[in-house]
C-alpha cells in the first residue's frame, strides 16, 4: 500500500479515503526490528525491508533483513549477515514476531572475530588466523589444556580445511607443528577437540543451519538456512 500511494500522484483528500483504517509499513518495519535481537542476536545496525505486506494481518510475502556486527550467543561475531525470511507473519497486537516459513541467511565472518572468539570461548590464547581460498585456514595458537606446554614465544601452528558438519563449521586439523618440529596426532586430536566447532549458529532462535562455507576475499562466506521450528518464538521469549 505504501509503494503504490508513493507511486500514484493522489489528492490528499483521496490518499486519506484510501487509507482509512490502514497500518502504516513502517509500525511493521519498526515492530520485525525489535524482535531481530531475540531471533538472531544483538547487532550494531539492523535494517529492514518489506515486500508483499498486508499490513492489517501483519503478513508479509518477503522479509530482507541486513544486520552489521551481528552478536550471537556462543558464536564468533557477524561482520555482515544478509537473511531472506519468506511467510512472514508479525502479531501487531503481541507485537511479536509470530511465524517465519523459510529463512535462508549468508554470513561473513573475518580472521579477526574468529580468532577474538577462539581466545574467548575456547582453552587457547594468542590466536592468529589466515584464510586461503576456497576452504584452507592456518591457526595459529597457544594451546592452554594438559599434556601440550610449549616454551615461551613459541606457538603451535594448526594448518587444515573448513568443512560442515551437522549444519555447523569445524576445522579439520591436517597438521600440528611448534618450532618446525611435528607435534603428531594426539595434540592434534586434542586441539581439534578444544577448537571445535568453530561456528555454530544453532542456537540462535532462527535455528541456522551451514549449508555451504568457503573462503572470499579473506573472509569466511557461510550460507545457511532456518529451521522452521526454531523460528516460531515462544511467549516467554519477550
Amino acid at each position: 500500500m505504501t509503494r503504490l500511494l508513493r507511486s500514484l500522484r493522489l489528492s490528499p483528500v483521496l490518499a486519506l479515503l484510501l487509507c482509512a483504517g490502514c497500518v502504516p509499513t513502517g509500525q511493521v518495519e519498526r515492530g520485525l526490528e525489535r524482535e531481530l535481537p531475540k531471533l538472531l542476536g544483538p547487532a550494531d545496525r539492523y535494517d529492514v525491508e518489506i515486500d508483499g505486506l498486508r499490513a492489517r494481518s501483519g503478513e508479509a510475502e518477503h522479509v530482507t533483513v541486513v544486520g552489521e556486527r551481528v552478536r550471537a550467543e556462543g558464536a564468533p561475531v557477524v561482520d555482515r549477515l544478509e537473511l531472506d525470511l519468506r511467510g512472514v507473519v508479525y502479531d501487531r497486537d503481541e507485537e511479536r514476531l509470530e511465524r517465519v516459513d523459510s529463512a535462508h541467511a549468508t554470513a561473513r565472518i573475518t580472521a579477526l572475530d574468529l580468532a577474538d572468539f577462539l581466545e574467548t570461548q575456547r582453552n587457547v590464547r594468542d590466536a592468529e588466523i589466515t584464510f586461503r581460498a576456497p576452504d584452507e585456514a592456518t591457526i595459529r595458537v597457544r594451546p592452554e589444556f594438559g599434556g601440550v606446554a610449549l616454551p615461551r614465544g613459541v606457538a603451535a601452528v594448526v594448518t587444515g580445511r573448513l568443512e560442515i558438519v551437522d549444519g555447523r563449521v569445524y576445522f579439520a586439523v591436517e597438521e600440528v607443528k611448534a618450532a618446525g618440529f611435528d607435534l603428531g596426532a594426539a595434540v592434534a586430536r586434542r586441539l581439534s577437540e578444544s577448537i571445535n566447532p568453530l561456528v555454530d549458529l544453532t542456537d540462535m532462535a532462527a535455528g541456522l543451519r551451514v549449508t555451504d562455507v568457503r573462503v572470499e576475499d579473506g573472509v569466511v562466506r557461510l550460507d545457511a538456512a532456518g529451521d522452521i521450528t526454531g523460528l516460531r518464538l515462544r511467549k516467554d521469549d519477550s
